[in-house]
């Protein structure tokens, strides 16, 4: 992100002190993403580029990247995140009053309503929000029932009912729509009523526009003459006289409701991407660049610009007569209480690069990161506050024993501690010739260093010591996890888990899954977690999921996650606990986790934000509070275990036939059919549905349709083997998200 205002680097203690809790910046009440239930802690608000905002009633609302869509009540001041239920990007709303509001994006196939203030919203017109066949090109709504469509291929979509049906009108001339046909685009389209309005259209090719008016609800159409060389990409309307249309070197004023148009001087050498107004002559514009905020007060025939940020700017409102809000790259946001005379930012972030989280006590989070420089929370990852170390070298592991007691392991294998918080650092000699690759402090006993081959161990303030035996002194080692007065030693990529309960001083060796008689085995480790001495998962290097509940004794596969691109476990206690994911189904663009609340028998996805996990990049701090840091830079929490708010249904799989003698399925031609539903759907849920062996193998995966008729939906797979089916889906506006039971189709 390019940052309006960077957190400055302090010494700051760690300690349940305000001090740390507090960050600075406007934004008071975390915001949630617009598709489960976290938030982000870094940056504030949140990280992803809006592209436009509008206000009503004092209420406005900004649109962007990933479905995302804030409110805000108080010019921008602070903002709450609204769940949309989509991860399309947003680039157009209309804001009807305080509580109705209309978005639109996706490439035209995502249009979206809501009536109550963004707490849900419902999907109108196109069924599928990706490759639709009809695109929209531009909304207009009189009222929260009564509004038109304007299809990319020039139809007319009318709504009386708020967008449960459209009724199609007269398709405009010169597009493919119409009767004459052409090969013109809808561009934008207003209504001042429910029977008046006003659409343009453009060539294709070289943006030259057309427009046409209707006094008949799009029933019929006469053409408006607009200046020679107009291209025209939106238009907005401050009163029913007075309105602009925009795009590439164009601005139009009309002062006659649309009947006629003219070229204003500021258009010149820009190309405008919105428009918002106070008066019908001061407007606010901002350019497709980003780069500038356009004022004029004389309708367009002269202009100030400004430059309000280091980072690019893509819409801008008023929300009062001289409170401007401006938003664009990255959640950026500028406001202006003089009219657009000065803006100052709202936005914040830390800065820096981070590669992993760590628990510390009291609920501290911590998050080492380069350049010497660790990232602390004292609210479990809510707010956060740098650090600054002794060294300029990239930190990869942080540990603290107490709010005071903490240790810094850098990527040269340097090793400081502080005994105040992190207000000053002290250098220590770890006794390695190698560096370590983590730091344990384990209370006030002990502290070790793992890896990359063995473990040293310091002991009230002691000299690092290599730990003798012959077990340890040659596994190599990688990472670690505590549980209780229990730490784990493992290898990521080996076949080496370790366990002890001697603060380290002494270890024995956990069997992985699968091992022979000969204590052998071919999986190998990607994450360990312990919720007790003797009770953990084990996600394996095959992306499969193991359980024990006695030190490994046994393991019992966990089959239902359907996914065999885990990264990390994180879990809390033996119900909750989360698997974050490479990609859900074939998305890759997405973070996504899995979440589990029953222990393992069903997973739910949820998605975060665009972007990938870190390994060792979510903390489960309780049944519903977690971190979680996406590409280094990004941090969220949940106090909701990462749901959003809203009755669950049920998800469900189902086949006609769920056992076969080979000879059968030949005579099938190897295909079987599972058939599902997703209780309460409304239509147009996308499910994944995933298949594996039931004897191993990765997981392959179908995304579905749910349809309207109770949510069912139908799959057809070729198998040969006895296999198993897992459904997920990632949730909706107001509807969390949900995993399935397995399904275990056998062949005999």
């Amino acid at each position: 992100m390019r940052t309006l205002v960077r957190g400055c680097t302090s010494t700051l203690a760690i300690s349940a002190a305000i001090v740390l809790v507090t960050l600075v910046g406007f934004s008071a009440a975390a915001v949630n993403v617009s598709n489960s239930g976290w938030s982000w802690s870094n940056p504030t608000p949140q990280g992803r580029t809006l592209r436009g905002i509008a206000f009503a009633g004092g209420v406005g609302y900004a649109v962007g990247r990933g479905g995302t869509v804030l409110s805000t009540v108080n010019a921008g001041a602070s903002w709450s995140g609204l769940t949309t239920g989509t991860t399309g990007e947003l680039e157009s709303e209309q804001v009807l009053s305080s509580t109705a509001v209309v978005v639109g994006g996706g490439a035209g196939c995502i249009t979206r309503v809501s009536a109550d203030g963004g707490q849900t919203f419902r999907r109108i017109f196109n069924v599928a929000e990706s490759g639709c066949p009809e695109p929209v090109a531009a909304f207009s709504f009189v009222s929260p029932q009564v509004g038109f469509l304007l299809l990319r291929n020039g139809s007319l979509e009318a709504t009386a009912d708020g967008g449960a049906s459209f009724s199609r009108k007269t398709g405009v001339p010169g597009t493919p729509a119409s009767s004459g046909g052409g090969g013109a685009v809808g561009v934008a389209v207003h209504f001042l009523t429910p029977t008046a309005g006003i659409v343009f259209v453009a060539d294709p090719n070289s943006g030259i526009s057309t427009a046409y008016m209707t006094p008949d609800g799009g029933v019929s159409w006469a053409q408006v003459t607009l200046p020679a060389g107009a291209r025209v990409t939106s238009a907005h309307f401050v009163d029913s006289s007075n309105a602009y249309a925009i795009g590439p070197e164009t601005v139009l004023r009309s002062i006659d409701g649309g009947a006629t148009w003219a070229a204003r001087p500021v258009a010149a050498g820009k190309s405008f991407n919105s428009i918002d107004c106070a008066t019908p002559v001061e407007c606010i514009l901002t350019v497709t660049a980003g780069n500038q905020l356009v004022k004029t007060t004389d309708g367009g025939a002269t202009a100030s610009v400004k430059t309000t940020s280091s980072s690019l700017i893509y819409g801008a409102a008023y929300a009062s007569a001289t409170q401007i809000v401006a938003v664009g790259d990255s959640g950026s946001t500028v406001l202006s209480s003089d009219g657009g005379a000065t803006f100052a930012p709202s936005s914040v972030d830390i800065g820096g690069e981070y590669s992993r989280l760590r628990s510390g006590p009291g609920g501290l989070v911590l998050a080492p990161g380069s350049k010497g420089n660790l990232a602390a929370s004292a609210d479990g990852g809510q707010s956060w506050r740098v650090l600054a170390t002794l060294t300029s070298a990239e930190l990869v592991d942080v540990a603290f024993s107490t709010a005071q007691i903490g240790y810094a392991l850098d990527a040269g294998g340097g090793l400081q501690q502080t005994n105040n918080g992190g207000v000053s650092w002290a250098t220590l000699s770890p006794g390695t010739t190698t560096p370590a690759r983590a730091v344990v402090a384990l209370g006030t006993r002990a502290v070790l260093l793992v890896g990359p081959v063995g473990i040293h161990r310091a002991v009230n303030g002691g000299r690092f010591e290599p730990v003798t035996g012959k077990l340890v002194a040659s596994a190599s080692l990688s990472d670690y996890d505590v549980a209780g007065a229990t730490v784990f030693a493992f290898g990521v990529g080996t076949h080496t888990l370790l366990r002890s309960t001697t603060f380290g001083a002494s270890w024995t060796a956990i069997h992985l899954p699968l091992t022979n008689k000969r204590g052998k085995t071919k999986e190998s480790i990607r994450s360990v977690a312990f919720t007790s001495p003797t009770r953990g998962l084990l996600l394996d290097g095959g992306g499969r999921v193991w359980l024990t509940a006695n030190s490994g004794s046994t393991w019992k596969e966990v089959t239902s996650t359907g996914s065999s691109d885990g990264i990390q476990l994180a879990f809390s206690d033996p119900t909750h606990g989360f698997l974050t994911v490479h990609s859900f189904g074939h998305d890759s663009a997405n973070a996504y986790v899995l979440r589990t609340s029953d222990g393992g028998a069903t997973w739910h996805p949820q998605v975060i934000t665009a972007g990938s996990i870190r390994p060792d990049g979510i903390l489960a701090g309780g049944s519903m509070n977690a971190s979680l840091l996406i590409d280094q830079r990004s941090l969220f929490t949940t106090s909701t275990g990462g749901d959003v708010a809203g009755a669950r249904a049920s998800l469900s799989l189902s086949a006609p036939r769920r056992s076969f003698t080979r000879r059968v399925l030949r005579s099938a031609h190897g295909t079987v059919t599972v058939n599902g539903t997703l209780t309460g759907a409304v239509g147009g849920e996308q499910v994944v549905v995933s298949r594996r062996d039931v004897l191993g193998g990765s997981w392959e995966h179908q995304v579905v349709i749910a349809g309207a008729n109770g949510g069912s939906f139908t799959t057809s797979w070729r198998i040969g083997r006895p296999s198993m089916f897992v459904a997920q889906w990632p949730g909706d506006s107001g509807r969390p998200g949900l995993g399935s039971r397995v399904l275990r189709i056998a062949v005999r």
